[in-house]
């Protein structure tokens, strides 16, 4: 246990150095951004070019001959400029992982290093192919979006480069673009120089070629076909990891050195000779390449089978058709396993180890040759019998994905375990970006942010949605006492148990809920759920208990919120004097004519009203003139320092003489001490709620109280 730990510990703060590196961290996010492009154009690649010949020839029947020209044009705006979408993401996201003060615009910063990479690409040079910015140019694309983003941020910081404009009218727009003139400039003419340089010197007429020529040589230096297959996969493999397409990047290699062998195999055959080709492009695109890079489908499948975690199985399921036919980006992206240490061993080991158990099965004759070339979209099992002609490929196929599943459910359980740790650390993150607003008493806005909070904020979001309709939500009472410690009330707390993150402060839970338009469903709940519990409450011999519930602004603008109440007290038979709904001043200062007609509801109805936290607002006193409240519940702020502090004692003597005076209840929250209640006391107030009697209890645990 202390071992596996320790190595949790490593991964995660390899995980988290990765994430501080914002070249890194803007790769992995902008090839996210990436997704849907990347699954439009393999989907229309799949429609188009599917191995089945009676599905060819009934799209041909249908649809006519040429029949595929739009799914063309589909590939031609995804995979055919997809250098060109990879260098914008990635420098979008470069800008937004160094944060705004920087000052600069993402939008700039993207035009500059498009810019840049069309400048070192040589539009106008003879050596220019448009396959540069297709899956070719992938290599360059990211190498020129991350420098040429970090050179752009350097020179916006020198002073003596910005052009100032002071005038009125000016827009914050146009001063971005303005500032920007003279980095933008010399960014862009470096790259086109950098482009020059290799042309007139190094005669390099187009950089894309030379790199793909350049891993080509280092194969055709290998002797050993096991050894140079071997390197291949294990050269994709790594490319993947840190988010370039190794199947595209080693495209030219797989042009060159594997494309033609599963043809020379089926000649050979046909002339009377046995096949001598082991890889081939068939031979790893399906047997190796399984659900694309990594062998994905055999990640999938672990996770289905030992995975805990919702989210995680959620996205597993979503990614299983694709995969089905070798399309990857959702989890590999989605995941992620991009960047991701922890996936490391896996996601390379297991491609070199079905590459090897399929290398001796062939070899050894239990599998024959690849002799049918298919398409890499061809479905698992069945390009396993197209590419040899024989049920053992697909044989073969299902024990590579046996193997694989195997040694990826370690590594699944780790991750999860790993990414566990993550989230309660970024959890932390969220704690303190609410507490900010709500100490600034800004609107929280949690879900639209586009970090790491606001990530963490959806998911929570997300499994709140579940949990609510799963009824996994649970309601905790604190009891309200006299000064002889008799329960002469109960204040209904929200309490949610996140499968991950344990108990969730409740004013986030709140916030979450209203931004994500689910308030009133989680209001209706709780208010049902108290009421049913008060109903029980008072069969058991506790007639006497009210119950406090806190709502919203949002529900008490919510137009069927009354006749919700009025439908709950009626189906639980229970007195309205019997519960009291306590409003913060935030919500009296809404003071819009629908919540104030609603309160005025409330009270219509019998049900007594309570204003909470009073004393430390600005406009408390207003709202006493305002609404008739029968209950204060006075400032945790002021009782925690009763004892101590002479002004605190003054102002809640204070609150206690006009409480009384307009025939108000006075409860004090936060008593945890007995010199608090002693002094509280002495003032005339005699009503308590706090730690000093008993914590929130579940439902079970109140009665028990109660019966004491």
């Amino acid at each position: 246990m202390k071992k596996k730990l320790q190595l949790l510990n490593i991964f995660f703060l390899s995980d988290q150095r990765l994430n501080r590196v914002p070249m890194l961290a803007s790769v992995r996010k902008g090839l996210t951004y990436m997704i849907p492009l990347l699954l439009l154009g393999s989907f229309a690649l799949l429609i188009l070019s599917l191995p089945v010949p009676a599905y060819q020839g009934f799209m041909s029947d249908i649809f006519g001959k040429d029949w595929g020209g739009a799914f063309l044009y589909v590939r031609d705006a995804t995979f055919n400029i997809l250098s060109i979408f990879m260098v914008i993401c990635i420098s979008y996201s470069y800008i937004n992982e160094l944060g705004e003060d920087y000052n600069i615009s993402p939008i700039i910063a993207s035009c500059v290093s498009l810019g840049s990479f069309i400048a070192i690409s040589g539009i106008s040079g003879s050596g220019f192919s448009l396959s540069s910015f297709g899956t070719t140019g992938i290599f360059v694309a990211i190498v020129v979006s991350t420098t040429s983003s970090y050179l752009f941020v350097k020179l916006s910081s020198i002073s003596m480069l910005k052009m100032k404009a002071y005038t009125n009218g000016v827009t914050p727009s146009f001063r971005y673009a303005l500032t920007s003139i003279f980095p933008a400039a010399i960014t862009v003419s470096l790259f086109a120089a950098i482009n020059h340089l290799l042309i007139s010197v190094f005669h390099i007429a187009n950089i894309h070629t030379f790199i793909s020529n350049s891993f080509s040589n280092i194969f055709y230096h290998i002797e050993s076909p096991f050894l140079c297959g071997i390197l291949f996969i294990f050269l994709v493999h790594v490319f993947w990891l840190f988010g370039m397409h190794g199947s595209n990047i080693l495209e030219p290699v797989t042009q060159a050195i594997y494309s033609g062998g599963a043809e020379t195999n089926q000649y050979l055959l046909q002339t009377g000779r046995s096949p001598d080709i082991i890889f081939t492009k068939t031979f790893f695109d399906s047997f190796v390449l399984m659900g694309g890079c990594g062998a994905a489908f055999c990640l999938v499948i672990a996770i289905l089978f030992v995975g805990k975690y919702t989210n995680q199985k959620g996205l597993a399921k979503m990614s299983l058709l694709p995969l089905l036919f070798n399309i990857n980006e959702l989890i590999v992206f989605g995941l992620p396993i991009v960047l991701n240490p922890i996936f490391v061993i896996p996601f390379i080991g297991v491609p070199i180890l079905i590459t090897i158990t399929s290398f001796l099965a062939m070899f050894y004759g239990l599998v024959p040759y690849t002799t049918q070339t298919v398409e890499w979209t061809t479905p698992i099992l069945l390009s396993g019998y197209i590419s040899t002609q024989s049920f053992s490929g697909s044989l073969l196929q299902l024990f590579n994905i046996a193997l694989g599943v195997i040694c990826y459910i370690p590594f699944v359980r780790l991750s999860e375990s790993a990414s566990e740790e993550q989230m309660k650390a970024n959890l932390q993150k969220v704690y303190a970006a609410y507490q900010k607003n709500e100490e600034r008493g800004y609107p929280p806005a949690m879900l639209s942010r586009h970090d790491e909070v606001g990530n963490i904020s959806r998911f929570l979001a997300a499994d709140l949605v579940k949990d609510l309709k799963e009824n996994q939500i649970q309601l905790h009472y604190q009891p309200q006492t006299d000064y002889a410690g008799n329960a002469f009330g109960v204040e209904a707390l929200l309490r949610w148990n996140h499968s991950i993150y344990g108990y969730i402060y409740p004013p986030l839970v709140i916030a979450l809920a209203e931004e994500s338009h689910i308030i009133n469903d989680l209001g209706n709940w709780i208010f049902a759920k108290a009421c049913s519990d008060l109903k029980q409450l008072q069969e058991s011999g506790h007639q006497q208990i009210t119950m406090a519930i806190n709502i919203s602004a949002a529900q008490l603008e919510s137009d069927d919120f009354i006749p919700v109440l009025k439908e709950i007290i009626k189906s639980n038979r229970i007195s309205s004097d019997s519960i009291k709904i306590e409003i913060t001043e935030q919500i009296a200062l809404a003071g819009s004519k629908k919540i104030i007609d609603h309160m005025n509801g409330i009270k219509e109805m019998g049900i007594k009203l309570a204003m909470d936290d009073f004393g430390m607002g600005h406009s408390s006193l207003k709202y006493l003139k305002e609404y008739e409240f029968d209950t204060i519940k006075l400032d945790g702020c002021l009782v925690r320092e009763v004892a101590s502090n002479a002004n605190c004692r003054n102002i809640i003597s204070s609150i206690v003489f006009l409480g009384k005076s307009m025939n108000c209840s006075i409860i004090a929250e936060y008593v945890e001490e007995e010199d608090q209640k002693n002094a509280l006391y002495e003032m005339g107030c005699e009503r308590y709620q706090g730690y000093l009697y008993s914590k929130p209890l579940p439902y079970e645990e109140l009665l028990s109280y109660l019966d004491k």
